[in-house]
């Protein structure tokens, strides 16, 4: 088996392995390392076995160590993954492998290989003939699973396992249909089991997840640091939070989980044919190469298979978002060669997920039953793709808040330990023993790094989450919500989105001995009333016409009635599926063959017969399509003119064409191009579709806002143009490009520009270099799908213009809307698609914000799903992602101050000899600084979206001059603070003898600069907290905050009172008592200039010009970050445009 290896394998997604990446392991073990390919990840997979020795050592150790060696490997599970596999195995050759360690980033999973033996008995299976050219000399394959995918091992790399069908022609799939060796064993063991069985691990293994993380480590060490000096209250406290907030995420992780799990896990009986037999077996038990008797109505589909015969109806509500009712055909197995892609044939395709609304049995044949050959199963369905990007979304984009959070950890770190070395040394001078002064000087470490650093990275985001959801917008990815705040470039579809979600009839115009008719809407031409009545996919559902709604406007306007049931088969020669009949005239129509509509075609067609035998071909589609298809002498000479004078005006137009057929014509295997060339023109279907009222407002919102609007969408090219121009896409005093690019003899690019100018017919410029110069802002382009796959490939120079200054991109199949969202993201772009979810499910996942608007709560179409369907829901998310983005810097940046101002203080009374006490760290952390914490992050967003995005990065020059000169204020005023009661007449800094009742070792509370500290140190946190407030522009203002504006007032009350009530009223609190109340009036002149100073600092850099400049210069920035913005500035310099195009014109 092994030496079959020139067989074409069309099984294993196909990737080229050039170009990948390499790891720090690839280039360690350069001849034990294989590629591993999934699609949107290039991975290292090095191989690895078990090493007898290091086991053996290894057992040794856990004896002589009473198992601690044991817990160690158990732990580096969590942390060190690839440290715990290599404790007992060694790097090997991939083929001797028994387990592949998978570098992902900075990640590394060991995942088990699974060695399947191939039965001879099982060749006869196509898909394990495939199979067995991967096998060793035993017949083995190995298998291995990692996030959910599986791959088979190749010799040379890792290559997933999809399933049947893809890249297969249809004559291999109708011999699946006929082979009798399923190997049922073999594929289980391949495939898995048909179900989408999302991993729910143990309990513990979520609370260990969430334990063993450096920040639960070091507020266990905090805890033990704290308990040994005595501050017991504040160490018990911190512990019972942690863990509630550890048993809070495990709960909210794990529901999430059993939720999404609850809503994918489905089995149910199924009807499968097993060697010529009728067999009920579990959903689960399926195997790519299984033929399942489709049930009649109201059943889930579990698999992914192609439709062998009947037709069936089904609603993809769950993958689209869209609950209309859609028609699927048998695949025509009668063109052999073509090849079928489950994509490409989605019309001939069943997904898994949707819900079977009505089937069809067959026209012909003995068996009535409805049949589909299973190709995909479990995790490798449409359905379980979407549910692996749920559990494992691909980073569309590095997000430098969190990561600078760890950088901003890991230099506190180092300020702590400089300040602990520095606090040893000072104890170990005062004749304090080594052992006193290390642990004294422990505590600074303790409070440089804050135990609730975790809750401000996260507490805006659920507070976004909260308000969203009162917008009727659902969340599927809460760290998308950040990633709102620093969108780009918003795309939308049109059909739907932009426009009424249902169109209306504006008129029918009829071509007749190739002349165009007058508007028409009702005395329609019969020959173009019988192409609307039957040129269509609708189906009849508990007596109810249903389907696509351009479908329902063309049936309607035909006039006659349209049936599926009753239907008198004797009056036709051939069998059909549904019937027409004119009221007026008793005329019938019988449908014979529906030919789907494709998306890459832009057409579809049926076959019907009338009652006299005439057999005619139907045909509708785009204009531009069904022109190339018509005997030219039928096309009016006026075409070209009405065509783009109906859609100038935003109407959606769909064109009619017919044929008459011999009648001894073999309509079930004569191939579509035959039946759809040689058509005689009949006419335009006009359709209206209108801006929702919302449309223009929203997109004008956001071009204010300084955000790209893109329309992408699959209909008319200059339909898209004037609902562009209509709802300001597109300026008024903006030249707009239609683009046409074609492939010449030679293979260069030409392409041609014509000047839109707002009248029907444009100005074709010759010459690319005459063109409109000036500046490109007032440039747009508009192109249709094939033009824009021809630059993509041909021409990348000429794509980065089109990515810049590109507007409208029509006749875009779903393929090409992902393509185009690709382009985009390459030339640094952070996407935002609001699309209906029909056409556009790739394209909402794969941009970094996708919004599906959809009334199906179970959809899972896009990470957002507004139940509000207009546009309003853009704007509305992309300022609570704004104001989350903000927010979470607010609340960070207060409490990475937070842990400086404490550090500070502890710092400087160390130099007395004195400490905080242990009510006043409550005070603190608890009363004060947590309450904060939760407030800050409350405040909603701006009303209005800014011209300028928000920072999104803790390392920018205004975020550090922020922190630098917050901390210089913070140390002025508590030495000016701590300075000024020393002056004071009654200041004796011995007032207490301490000795009388402190352990040696232990350090004074009651000073008066301890006290004096304490209070203003306390009083900084608030005014940190307002500082951080000042919500312009992305938040609005302190006083819309009421939970903030309540904690400011409770604080200020609080330690007012700590103030001026006599310490013996409060001796938890270890108070000195100042006598002077002059002082203390003073100390609240310090809190004021100290509020005054800190917010002209943060004003400061909002309105001071040249420290703007200044810091701008500090970020020795050479050149823009980002592509779009440097090919802008290319662009400008450049002069004239559009650009000379590499490929010549």
């Amino acid at each position: 088996m092994g030496e079959e290896r020139n067989v074409n394998y069309t099984l294993l997604q196909s990737v080229s392995h050039t170009n990948t990446d390499e790891t720090e392991d690839s280039k360690k073990f350069p001849m034990f390392s294989v590629h591993l390919i999934r699609p949107a990840d290039k991975l290292i997979a090095t191989g690895a076995k078990q090493n007898k020795v290091k086991l053996v050592l290894f057992i040794i150790s856990c004896v002589l160590t009473l198992s601690l060696t044991f817990i160690l490997r158990f732990l580096l599970g969590f942390w060190k993954p690839k440290w715990k596999t290599l404790m007992t195995h060694s790097v090997c050759p991939v083929s001797e492998a028994t387990v592949f360690l998978v570098q992902e980033r900075t990640k590394c999973a060991p995942v088990k290989v699974v060695k399947v033996r191939l039965q001879k008995a099982d060749l006869g299976n196509y898909i394990v003939k495939k199979l067995s050219q991967y096998s060793d000399h035993n017949d083995d394959i190995s298998i291995v699973e990692y996030k959910l995918d599986r791959y088979v091992f190749t010799g040379s790399s890792l290559v997933r396992v999809t399933g049947l069908g893809d890249g297969e022609t249809a004559a291999i799939l109708k011999d699946m249909v006929t082979s009798d060796n399923l190997a049922l064993d073999t594929l289980t063991k391949v495939f898995g089991r048909n179900i989408l069985d999302v991993p729910l691990k143990p309990v513990l293994h979520f609370v260990l997840t969430e334990v063993l993380t450096f920040f639960y480590f070091f507020q266990l060490f905090s805890c033990i640091v704290w308990y040994n000096n005595y501050y017991e209250i504040y160490a018990t406290v911190i512990i019972v939070m942690s863990v509630l907030s550890a048993a809070s995420t495990t709960y909210i992780t794990r529901k999430a989980i059993v939720k999404l799990r609850q809503a994918v896990l489905f089995e149910c009986n199924v009807e499968v044919k097993r060697n010529g037999k009728i067999e009920t077996i579990k959903s689960g038990d399926l195997v790519p190469g299984d033929i399942v008797k489709v049930p009649f109505a109201e059943t889930k589909v579990s698999y992914d298979g192609v439709l062998l015969c009947g037709s069936v109806v089904v609603d993809e509500a769950m993958l689209t978002g869209e609950s209309v009712p859609t028609l699927k055909n048998p695949l025509p197995f009668e063109w052999l060669e073509e090849e079928y892609h489950a994509d490409k044939n989605e019309v001939n395709t069943l997904f898994s997920g949707t819900t079977i609304l009505q089937t069809r049995p067959p026209p012909s044949g003995e068996d009535t039953n409805v049949y589909c050959l299973v190709t995909r199963t479990g995790f490798r369905t449409k359905k379980g793709e979407t549910v692996k990007f749920m559990l494992h979304p691909s980073e569309t984009q590095k997000f430098k808040f969190y990561s600078e959070a760890w950088t901003y950890i890991k230099i506190m770190a180092v300020i702590g330990l400089a300040g602990m070395i520095y606090n040893i040394y000072d104890c170990i001078k005062n004749e304090y023993s080594a052992v006193d002064a290390i642990l004294n000087s422990l505590d600074l470490i303790t409070i440089i790094i804050a135990p609730s650093l975790p809750l401000a990275l996260s507490i805006a985001v659920y507070y976004a989450i909260r308000r969203l959801k009162e917008d009727k917008i659902k969340v599927a990815l809460p760290n998308s919500i950040n990633i709102a705040g620093k969108v780009k470039m918003c795309v939308f579809d049109k059909t739907g989105t932009l426009t009424e979600e249902g169109l209306t009839l504006h008129c029918v115009l009829s071509s007749k001995d190739s002349v165009f008719s007058e508007e028409q809407t009702i005395n329609i031409d019969q020959t173009m009333r019988k192409a609307l009545s039957c040129c269509h996919s609708l189906s009849v559902i508990n007596d109810k016409i249903c389907g696509d709604p351009i479908d329902l406007i063309g049936q309607l306007a035909s006039g006659f009635e349209f049936k599926v049931s009753d239907l008198v088969q004797k009056q036709y020669k051939n069998e059909v599926t549904a019937e027409t009949v004119d009221p007026k005239t008793g005329a019938k129509l019988g449908v014979i063959k529906i030919i789907p509509f494709e998306s890459h075609l832009k057409r579809m067609s049926v076959v019907c017969e009338a009652t006299d035998g005439e057999v005619t071909v139907f045909c509708k589609g785009a204009p531009e399509q069904i022109v190339l298809h018509c005997n030219q002498a039928t096309i009016p000479d006026d075409f070209t003119s009405q065509l783009d004078n109906l859609s100038s005006q935003g109407y959606r137009i769909i064109a009619f064409a017919s044929k008459t057929l011999p009648t001894d014509s073999d309509i079930l295997s004569t191939p579509r191009d035959t039946l759809e060339s040689g058509l005689t023109f009949q006419g335009f279907l006009v359709l209206a579709n209108r801006l929702k009222p919302e449309t223009r407002v929203v997109v004008e919102e956001l071009k204010l806002a300084g955000l790209r609007t893109v329309m992408c969408t699959g209909d008319n090219l200059r339909t898209a143009v004037c609902v562009g121009r209509e709802c300001s896409m597109i300026p008024d005093d903006a030249d707009l490009y239609l683009v046409t690019a074609e492939l010449g003899e030679n293979g260069s690019l030409a392409v041609q520009y014509t000047l839109e100018d707002h009248t029907p017919a444009g100005i074709v410029m010759e010459d690319r270099h005459n063109m409109y110069s000036g500046p490109f802002r007032k440039v747009h382009l508009a192109m249709e799908g094939e033009t824009f796959q021809l630059i993509s490939k041909h021409d990348k120079s000429l794509m980065d213009r089109v990515c810049v200054t590109g507007t409208i991109f029509a006749r875009f199949s779903p393929e090409q809307k992902m393509s185009l969202i690709d382009e985009m993201q390459q030339r640094s772009y952070s996407i935002c698609m609001c699309g209906d979810g029909a056409n556009d499910c790739e394209a909402l996942r794969h941009s970094n914000v996708g919004i599906a608007l959809s009334k199906c709560e179970a959809s899972l179409a896009a990470p957002f799903t507004s139940s509000v369907f207009n546009i309003t829901c853009v704007p509305v998310l992309l300022k609570e992602g704004r104001g989350a983005l903000e927010n979470g810097m607010a609340v960070f940046r207060f409490t990475a101050m937070y842990s400086v101002i404490q550090y500070i203080s502890v710092l400087l009374l160390i130099q007395y000899e004195s400490i905080l006490g242990d009510y006043q760290y409550l005070l603190e952390d608890l009363a004060i600084v947590l309450m904060f914490d939760f407030a800050l992050g409350y405040t909603k967003p701006a009303k209005v979206l800014a011209k300028k995005r928000p920072r999104g990065s803790l390392m920018h020059p205004y975020t550090i001059f922020s922190f630098i000169v917050q901390s210089a204020i913070v140390v002025g005023f508590i030495l000016l603070s701590m300075w000024l009661v020393q002056q004071q007449p009654w200041y004796n800094p011995f007032d207490m003898i301490r000795s009388a009742y402190l352990a040696e070792g232990e350090m004074y509370v009651a000073y008066f600069e301890t006290t004096v500290n304490f209070i203003h140190s306390s009083f900084q946190y608030i005014i940190i907290s307002l500082v951080f407030s000042i919500g312009h522009p992305h938040r609005r203002a302190l006083y819309t905050n009421i939970p903030m504006c309540i904690s400011v007032l409770l604080t200020t009350c609080l330690l007012l009172m700590t103030m001026f009530v006599p310490p013996d009223k409060i001796p938890k609190l270890e108070m000195a008592d100042i006598p002077s109340n002059t002082y203390k009036l003073i100390m609240l002149g310090l809190v004021m200039g100290n509020l005054v100073l800190a917010l002209a600092v943060e004003y400061s850099y909002r309105v001071c010009r040249p420290l703007q400049w200044f810091l701008k210069l500090l970020r020795c920035k050479k050149g823009h970050k980002n592509k779009f913005k440097r090919l802008i500035d290319e662009m400008n310099a450049g002069g004239t445009w559009p650009l000379q195009s590499n490929s010549g014109v």
